[in-house]
């Protein structure tokens, strides 16, 4: 039976387990019987049982998202060598552009929005697929007249696999794509 439907969003159990206590409390308020405290506190370890279980487990779509954070702050960095830590040996496409476009302009700032992950276990090794927005803010690192500063602006849908318990990049889309 897998229960990562508690972990990936304990939000629904948690209401539930909420309604349950105020249930039980008020038919403790009306009869002032001690089972419905007894309810209470047992509905109140099994919140804290979830709440701890949500704490402590990463599930792998958050895996993936603290991998997506910790690639952009890499760029933001502007740290070449540890943007390449966070690709697979088959992303040579996106190897090729990380390469490219980290030499010639220098991230200052990078923004994430409307960030979706679906994770699929049942392939061999495991897939993720991330969509999401994003803008990036640059400088060219040789200065000319018309480009100091620049903004790009797309829709990216970003592929992981999973390798040696890691969540790698193995490929990436944009489309509508804009310059600011």
């Amino acid at each position: 039976m897998n229960l990562s439907w508690i972990v990936d969003d304990p939000t629904p159990v948690v209401v539930i387990i909420v309604i349950v206590e105020a249930i039980l409390g008020l038919f403790f308020v009306a009869t002032v019987q001690k089972p419905f405290l007894w309810g209470m506190g047992g509905a109140a370890v099994v919140l804290g049982l979830v709440l701890l279980a949500d704490y402590l487990v990463i599930t792998d779509r958050e895996a993936v998202e603290q991998t997506i954070r910790e690639g952009v702050s890499a760029l933001r960095d502007n740290d070449l060598e540890r943007v390449l830590t966070f690709l697979s040996p088959s992303a040579v496409k996106t190897r090729e552009r990380a390469i490219w476009a980290m030499n010639l302009v220098r991230f200052t700032g990078i923004h994430i929005s409307d960030l979706k992950i679906e994770v699929n276990p049942r392939t061999n090794p495991p897939t993720a697929e991330a969509r999401f927005f994003a803008v990036f803010r640059y400088e060219f690192r040789e200065k000319t007249a018309e480009h100091i500063y620049e903004a790009y602006a797309a829709r990216f849908t970003v592929i992981f696999e999973k390798v040696n318990n890691r969540w790698l990049l193995t490929d990436h889309y944009e489309y509508e794509a804009a310059r600011l």
